[in-house]
């Protein structure tokens, strides 16, 4: 039996394929990576869509400084993986930056670029 928050995350990813939704597809691992970084990537990929709240203020909590958002209900700190999925975020970000990078540059910038040139009437260079 599925709990309320896989079920909820679940319906998310059924929403994301339904529209079209194109997300960050995670690179798969060679076969000669480090053991510990396919386990990394395996439990991000198993993390999306990554459920994330942010905090632009630092709260004190049973004694110690959290960067968190106040409720009436309580306390959900940014960087508690049992409250948020940040730090997985974060370690996606990092992790495959170059990647992103890359992504970004070679597939939508160009798509924006060419698609900007021909409502233009021009052609777009070769590279």
């Amino acid at each position: 039996m599925y709990d309320k928050e896989h079920m909820f995350v679940l319906k998310v990813m059924e929403e994301i394929e339904r529209e079209g939704i194109k997300i960050y597809p995670l690179p798969d691992c060679d076969s000669d990576e480090d053991e510990d970084y396919k386990e990394q990537v395996r439990q991000l990929k198993a993390a999306v869509p990554f459920a994330v709240c942010g905090a632009g203020q630092q709260l004190e909590v049973r004694g110690r400084r959290v960067r968190g958002r106040l409720y009436p209900w309580g306390v959900v700190e940014v960087e508690n993986p049992e409250h948020c999925d940040f730090i997985k975020l974060r370690t996606m970000l990092i992790t495959h930056m170059q990647d992103l990078q890359e992504v970004t540059q070679e597939v939508h910038y160009e798509n924006y670029r060419s698609e900007r040139l021909a409502r233009s009437g021009q052609v777009p260079k070769r590279h």
